[in-house]
């Protein structure tokens, strides 16, 4: 395992994602749900350092509004146990986007 992806299971895993095993010849990975295994997404591990960790910080909002994550809402109870002013803030302001009021 590298270090880039070791970072970025962790900065997933900040907001209930789980980093799967290889999709693609070790190039790219699977985002799971962590509450219910659903695929959410996938993530290339030719990140620069940091740059996980920035890329699931400046989504938090849509994490938050459920705009983005697993339709079980797993990623908006975790964002929400993370900072709920942030969390009530993100939901307030995509409540017209189709997001969570």
């Amino acid at each position: 395992m590298t270090d880039i992806v070791d970072e970025i299971r962790g900065a997933y895993a900040s907001v209930g994602i789980t980093l799967d095993h290889p999709a693609t010849y070790g190039t790219y990975y699977r985002l799971l749900c962590t509450g219910c295994s659903r695929i959410v997404g996938n993530v290339g591990d030719k990140l620069l350092p940091g740059m996980a960790a920035t890329l699931v910080d400046q989504q938090f909002d849509l994490y938050a509004a459920g705009l983005v994550g697993c339709a079980c809402g797993h990623q908006q109870e975790r964002t929400r146990a993370l900072d709920p002013e942030r969390w009530a803030a993100a939901r307030r302001r995509y409540a017209s986007a189709g997001g969570a009021a």
